[in-house]
C-alpha cells in the first residue's frame, strides 16, 4: 500500500510563522489531484484535528434521535438516502426512525453523531456537506469512479474523509486506503459500482452483472459468467439476437482467456 500524503501541522496556535509558511509551500506543491479537491469544495480549509471531531461527535451524542436527524437533514442538507447509506441501513429504516417507529442501535446512533460532526467540520470551513458527500473520487487519468465520499463514510473512515476534504490525501490514495481493490477495478472492461454497501460488477457489452458485499466475490462470479457466456455463444447464442452481433468481443475475450489473464482484462492489473 502506498504511503499516504504527508501530514500537515495542526492549526491550533501551536505552529509558529515559519511552520505556517512551510505548510503553505507544501500545499502549493501538491499535484493536480489535490487541487481538484479544493476546486470541488470551493474552499481551502485548515487541517482538521481528529480529537476535535470526536469532541463534536460527543456533543451530538446528547441529542435526541429526532433532533439529530433534523440537524443532519434540515441544517446540513444531507438527504435521507445518504444518511441511510452512511448508517448502513435502508431508507425505510431511516423513515421508521423519523416516525418514532424504531430506533438505531448504539453503534448506528454513534455513526449518526460522527456524521453530524463531519458535516459541521466541513461546513465551518466553507464547504457544503451535502454536496461534498456526493463527490465521486477520481481514478487514473482524471476519470471518476463510482465511489463517493458517502461510501467512504459508510466504512467508518471519517478521519480519512476529513483529511481528503483538507486536501491532505488524494482521491486515488483514499481509494487505495479504503477500497484497495477498487482503484484497479476501474481500469478494466468491467464496471464496478458500490451501491448501498454492495459491490455491483457488470460487463455491459455482454449484459452480465454480479453483486456481492465483497468485491473479490463479485469479480469472481462475473468471471465465471463471462466464461459460461463464451461457451454458450459458440454452442447456440451466436444464432440469436442480440448475441449474434457480439462475435468480436467474444472472440477477443476467448483469446485473452487462452493466452493471458482474463481477470486482468476485465478488472485491471
Amino acid at each position: 500500500m502506498n504511503t499516504l500524503a504527508t501530514r500537515h501541522p495542526r492549526f491550533q496556535g501551536r505552529c509558529d510563522a515559519d511552520e505556517y509558511q512551510e505548510t503553505i509551500q507544501i500545499r502549493q506543491k501538491r499535484p493536480a489531484v489535490h487541487r481538484s479537491v479544493v476546486e470541488r469544495s470551493g474552499v481551502r480549509p485548515p487541517a482538521h484535528d481528529g480529537d476535535q471531531s470526536v469532541r463534536l461527535a460527543q456533543e451530538y451524542r446528547r441529542y435526541k434521535l429526532a433532533d439529530l436527524l433534523t440537524k443532519l437533514n434540515s441544517h446540513f442538507g444531507i438527504e435521507w438516502n445518504e444518511i441511510a447509506k452512511v448508517a448502513g441501513v435502508s431508507r425505510q429504516a431511516v423513515t421508521k426512525w423519523r416516525n418514532g417507529e424504531a430506533s438505531p442501535d448504539s453503534q448506528r446512533f454513534w455513526t449518526l453523531c460522527k456524521l453530524a460532526a463531519f458535516a459541521r467540520s466541513t461546513q465551518r470551513h466553507g464547504g457544503e456537506p451535502a454536496l461534498w458527500m456526493k463527490a465521486h473520487l477520481q481514478v487514473a487519468d482524471g476519470r471518476e469512479s463510482h465511489i463517493s465520499i458517502s461510501d467512504v463514510l459508510s466504512t467508518g473512515n471519517f478521519r480519512l474523509a476529513l483529511r481528503h476534504f483538507d486536501g491532505g490525501i488524494s482521491d486515488r490514495d483514499l481509494l487505495k486506503e479504503v477500497f484497495p481493490r477498487y482503484s484497479t477495478a476501474a481500469e478494466g472492461l468491467a464496471t464496478t459500482a458500490l451501491r448501498d454497501g454492495v459491490f455491483v460488477v457488470s460487463l455491459d457489452e455482454l449484459g452480465l452483472l454480479s453483486a456481492s458485499d465483497k468485491i473479490e466475490e463479485a469479480q469472481e462470479d462475473l468471471l465465471i459468467q463471462v466464461r459460461d457466456y463464451i461457451a454458450d455463444w459458440y454452442d447456440y447464442l451466436h444464432e440469436q439476437e442480440p448475441h449474434a452481433g457480439r462475435r468480436r468481443i467474444v472472440t477477443e475475450l476467448e483469446e485473452v482467456d487462452r493466452v493471458s489473464s482474463l481477470a486482468d482484462m476485465l478488472f485491471g492489473q
